[in-house]
């Protein structure tokens, strides 16, 4: 049995033809470019070209598309349909001006256009609070210990061997004489969540899952994307589909007392807490010992693992997300996770975090012993 199709359904799938006309998947172009040219000329021709790659890019290739809402995709089609058709020689630096709106009603914080140092994406994110800067720094990543308290910053998440052994160092010489713990994950923005995993591992006494299913597309565009981003990732085994394929399916969101550090541990959040950084952070919030201080993260969770092309005539980069995961928060995207302590704008959220600990070791001292 066949439904029928809608008007609105059949308008989106003649704007997918016309777009998609000028392009094939041997026109992706993964990787960045060798440089922008932000003067380049390009003509009439280049500009419907680039027009269809990155069509292409989004509709067959990125792991959102499917997911959006029809209201989403036909803006942003109708936004690529217009510069196509009125499409003229211009600049490649005109080109991107044009480009600039494409993208601003998606619901991912991750997917951008990129050209000569500017970033463009969604314009839907909140305002972010000021709740204080991260305790490391300039750095990667700090350790100290204050009045008993261990506390570690990341300002980035990375897989090379610095970040591995302050962590292990940490965990290993500092945890076992603390009597309690603070994480600061301000202005981080994510990175490779290879150590930070196994950092949460340690704390939670057990592998803890960070969202309850992850996808990803099949079609020869988010293959050929995925290979070139991730060679190894095991993509390359999925058969090929037009469908949301399920890769992954999270099992366990319970920590093992008997091997978790199990004193109080309070992380710190603010808006630009995203990506990498919300993934230890949504695998520690099933920690019973773990208190959020703060304001909301970023929202950057449900599209990930990103793969990086770019439009062969202009240069410029687009950058999309090649896993979706369903998180066990809804409406987590742009929104991020809501801290137990919401610090008001202008209040350190490691004061704040101090505080608490100090209020919560005297309440303990106070209580008679029975």
């Amino acid at each position: 049995m066949f439904l029928p199709i809608s008007k609105k359904e059949l308008v989106e799938r003649e704007m997918e033809e016309l777009l998609l006309r000028d392009s094939t998947t041997d026109d992706l172009m993964p990787g960045m470019p060798d440089k922008h040219i932000p003067e380049k000329q390009m003509t009439a021709a280049d500009v419907k070209h680039d027009v269809s790659v990155l069509a292409r890019l989004l509709i067959r290739a990125y792991v959102g598309w499917p997911v959006h809402s029809e209201i989403i995709k036909r803006k942003v089609l109708k936004n690529l349909v217009d510069i196509y058709n009125n499409a003229h020689d211009m600049t490649a630096m005109e080109f991107f001006e044009q480009l600039k709106p494409v993208l601003s009603y998606i619901p991912d914080n991750h997917i951008s256009l990129r050209f000569n140092k500017q970033r463009v994406g969604t314009h839907k994110t909140r305002k972010p609070i000021n709740v204080g800067k991260n305790i490391a720094g300039d750095k990667q990543v700090a350790t100290q210990m204050k009045n008993g308290i261990a506390i570690i910053g990341f300002t980035c998440m990375l897989r090379n061997d610095d970040f591995a052994n302050t962590i292990l160092e940490f965990a290993k010489n500092t945890l076992p004489k603390s009597t309690a713990l603070i994480i600061d994950l301000r202005g981080n923005g994510g990175g490779n969540s290879f150590y930070s995993d196994k950092f949460s591992e340690h704390l939670c006494g057990t592998w803890i899952d960070s969202m309850k299913e992850v996808y990803v597309r099949a079609t020869p565009e988010a293959k050929k994307l995925q290979h070139a981003a991730q060679p190894n990732a095991g993509w390359k085994d999925v058969p090929e589909s037009e469908e949301l394929t399920l890769w992954k399916a999270g099992t366990n969101y319970t920590a093992n007392p008997e091997k978790a550090y199990m004193k109080p541990i309070y992380i710190l959040t603010d808006g630009k807490t995203g990506s990498s950084a919300e993934m230890f952070l949504l695998r520690m919030i099933h920690h019973p010992c773990v208190h959020v201080v703060g304001d909301n993260s970023a929202g950057m969770e449900e599209y990930g693992n990103m793969a990086n092309s770019f439009l062969p005539h202009s240069q410029i980069t687009v950058a999309v997300g090649m896993n979706y995961r369903k998180l066990l928060q809804e409406d987590f995207e742009l929104n991020g996770h809501k801290p137990n302590i919401k610090c008001p704008d202008g209040t350190d959220a490691f004061a704040v975090a101090m505080t608490e600990i100090e209020k919560s070791k005297t309440l303990q001292s106070q209580t008679p012993e029975r």
